[in-house]
């Protein structure tokens, strides 16, 4: 059925062509006009890199023949032509597109001298074109030198060096894909890193994309910029894999109606961008390994520990202020202290107020603004401080050890003095004496100006009335009158409809709990998938791992925290009865460091109990 389908389609194409080529010439001119331009995609680009040469012919559909020049210091590789043809308003327009590669031996200032073009029976020059080579941008010694098996390949992993760190030390890292541009590559997906002893950050979805030269061969490259962090001591073997798709086109079979090889049979026919459009590919999954290194983790020096020390490693300022400073007995002071620099902010936490008699402390809130980089930012914690009494007169200095992984030894920053005012609480206010008005004397009294008379004496009186006016039989009040009650009546109803409106208007609208509780759901099923696919595939590791992400989850919703925040401490504080719950999340912790498997059975069971407690919660 495949096999007829394809013959139709071919047939179809090739009555297509022939009736171009019928009645093509009615609109294409019988001598076009053959234009020849050259372009460079870039006119300055580092030396380890290379432009790309296109010589452009419009007005023929053939090949041309073109002069190279020789250009001391640079070579020119041909990566093949490429055709296309167009119809604007009944015209037909046909071009052919000759593509070079443009690399330098060194860097300096160059030009590429005329082209000299044979077409359709003309001879045309191109114009001459100036670029300049730049220094290679990469540093070197950041990258393993390219080994012998990078040049040809498909595709390949570049990785930077690891070293020799601490647990918990954030350690920026950088991976490098290289796609070789002679392929179609497809369906990328992010590297994943293989080993224990190590994790990574989540990696963005859109790398930063660029074109590299390896071994005379151009490459797409795309780079990601992440962090790695040693949980555990020891030496770790890393690598790092990507999955992607290549796409490899089927050559198209022209199959000529006459019969043998003939007209069909011409080069135009069996031009790469027809077969393209015509024809079929491939698609072949691959993946890509990168060289394997040792991750060293070294542990800490115990010697000089300090006591307030909470695991945080890099290099950090502290920065403490009080709002406001001014406060009577019992009224809240703001106790507001800045972490700022870089490292693991995870393990970061709010220097301890020292206890003192005179202070009442409550538990500090944290908020993190991070920078460009995850691990370069502020950590700023908000702790609420009363006085208990008047005594008070200042914030004793709070404090905070990390351990510096360039100077190796434990650091530890005080926060200075901070004057404060506490005044009493104030008693009840004494009502002030009345002062008496004093009465006016009889002085006062004679000198004191006549009253002026009322209004409407004398001249005041209103003017008599010589003719009754109109008479009615009873006085009717406002809200007995007809006109009144319709005005209500409206007034009444126009709220009402107004009111309904508001009520439809605010049933349609999403309800954000509704919604909230439709993710939560979502989330947990696509959890649950991605456990099922790993205990489908017998992967222990993976399957704690994602198990403690699925329990992380949907307790951080419900208790409104973080996912990523949440510790067996805090599950066992607030799940003391739920054992099932804890026991998956405690082997998956073990698991992480110490790499245990797990039987089919065991994790049917544990997926089992998973499902059941997670869906309860929801």
């Amino acid at each position: 059925m495949r096999q007829q389908q394809s013959i139709l389609w071919q047939s179809l194409a090739c009555l297509v062509l022939l009736g171009l080529c019928l009645f093509g010439p009615g609109t294409l001119p019988a001598s076009a006009e053959v234009q020849v331009e050259a372009s460079l995609s870039s006119l300055s680009f580092p030396q380890d890199r290379a432009a790309r040469l296109t010589i452009t012919i419009t007005g023929t559909s053939r090949t041309a023949d073109i002069a190279l020049p020789e250009i001391d210091n640079i070579q020119l590789r041909s990566q093949g032509t490429s055709s296309q043809i167009s119809m604007v308003n009944g015209d037909f327009s046909s071009s052919v597109m000759h593509n070079y590669l443009v690399q330098a031996d060194k860097p300096g200032k160059y030009t590429i001298p005329p082209l000299k073009v044979t077409a359709g029976g003309e001879s045309l020059t191109t114009q001459p074109i100036r670029f300049e080579v730049t220094p290679g941008g990469q540093q070197p010694g950041a990258y393993p030198t390219p080994t012998r098996q990078d040049g040809g390949q498909i595709a390949f992993i570049r990785i930077s060096p690891t070293g020799s760190h601490y647990p918990g030390e954030i350690v920026p890292f950088t991976i490098k894909a290289y796609f070789n541009q002679a392929y179609r590559v497809e369906d990328i997906k992010p590297p994943t890193l293989r080993g224990d002893g190590v994790v990574m950050s989540q990696l963005s979805d859109q790398p930063q994309q660029t074109e590299e030269s390896v071994k005379g061969r151009m490459y797409h490259v795309l780079t990601w910029e992440t962090n790695l962090s040693g949980i555990k001591a020891g030496e770790h073997p890393i690598s790092f894999s990507l999955d992607a798709t290549l796409r490899i086109p089927q050559k198209r079979r022209v199959l000529s109606p006459f019969g043998g090889s003939g007209f069909f049979d011409d080069s135009f026919f069996n031009d790469p961008a027809i077969d393209s459009f015509f024809g079929s590919a491939e698609r072949k999954p691959i993946v890509s390994v990168s060289p394997e290194t040792v991750f060293t983790v070294m542990d800490l020096p115990t010697a000089d520990q300090p006591e307030n020390f909470t695991g945080a490693i890099g290099d950090f300022t502290l920065n403490v202020r009080a709002t406001p400073v001014e406060v009577e007995v019992g009224e809240p002071i703001t106790l507001t202290m800045e972490i700022s620099g870089t490292g693991n902010f995870d393990r970061v936490e709010a220097p301890a107020f020292p206890e003192n008699p005179d202070w009442k402390t409550y538990s500090p809130s944290a908020k993190f603004s991070n920078q460009a980089k995850s691990y370069t930012g502020t950590k700023i914690f908000e702790q609420a401080i009363v006085a208990k009494n008047a005594a008070a007169t200042e914030i004793p200095p709070l404090s905070f050890s990390y351990f510096d992984p360039q100077q190796r030894r434990y650091i530890t920053k005080t926060s200075k003095h901070l004057a404060v005012h506490i005044q009493k609480t104030a008693a009840s206010a004494i009502a002030s004496p009345v002062q008496p008005v004093p009465a006016a004397t009889p002085a006062q009294s004679r000198s004191a100006a006549p009253a002026s008379p009322a209004p409407g004496i004398g001249g005041g009186l209103a003017p008599i009335h010589l003719e009754a006016g109109s008479y009615h039989a009873r006085i009717v009040p406002l809200f007995a009158k007809s006109w009144f009650l319709t005005l209500c009546a409206v007034c009444t109803l126009l709220l009402l409809t107004v009111f309904g409106l508001a009520i439809r208007r605010r049933n349609i609208e999403k309800n954000p709990e509704i919604e909230r509780k439709k993710h939560k759901r979502l989330l947990l099923e696509n959890d649950l998938k991605q456990i099922e696919r790993a205990q489908a595939a017998g992967d222990g590791p993976s399957f704690l791992a994602l198990s403690k992400t699925a329990i992380q989850n949907q307790l951080g919703w419900l208790w409104n925290i973080e996912p990523a925040a949440l510790s067996l401490a805090d599950i066992k504080s607030r799940l003391s009865e739920n054992t099932d719950l804890l026991e998956i999340f405690q082997a998956a912790d073990e698991a992480a460091y110490g790499g245990a498997s797990l039987t089919d059975e065991k994790m049917q069971e544990y997926f089992t109990t998973l499902k059941k407690k997670l869906e309860e919660l929801s």
